[in-house]
């Protein structure tokens, strides 16, 4: 059985570049696609994540916590995120336009509360080093 049999997704053989639409829906799909990215990409936890663990974690417990602000903080690793995305999927729209600053604060708010929720049961790990 091939590939594309098993996952009933055709092949794109030219291997060209994707073209993503601005579309409502598109923009769901590319907001989703971009956090499992952030998410899956140990070298974006090693460089924003794990030198700052401990602070996080005091942050989240403190008692002036700031669930707004803690969101902001992800602005910088969404940022590079989705320009390593755009790198990656060799995508033709440009960068800015496609990644407007609404998906930008959606996706940190997405990595904001995945975090919070790691963090509080202290299951957060990148690739084999659990924090």
């Amino acid at each position: 059985m091939k590939l594309f049999e098993f996952f009933n997704v055709p092949i794109d053989k030219n291997n060209k570049p994707k073209k993503i639409g601005t579309s409502n829906i598109d923009k769901q799909k590319l907001s989703d696609e971009v956090f499992w990215f952030i998410l899956d990409n140990d070298a974006l936890h090693k460089e924003f994540v794990l030198p700052f663990v401990a602070q996080l974690k005091d942050t989240i417990t403190s008692a002036d916590f700031n669930k707004e602000r803690f969101s902001k903080m992800w602005a910088p690793m969404v940022a590079k995120g989705c320009s390593l995305y755009h790198k990656k999927e060799k995508l033709k729209d440009n960068p800015k336009s496609l990644f407007d600053q609404e998906l930008k604060d959606g996706l940190c708010q997405q990595i904001s509360d995945k975090f919070i929720e790691e963090f509080q049961e202290n299951i957060y790990q990148v690739g084999e080093y659990k924090v």
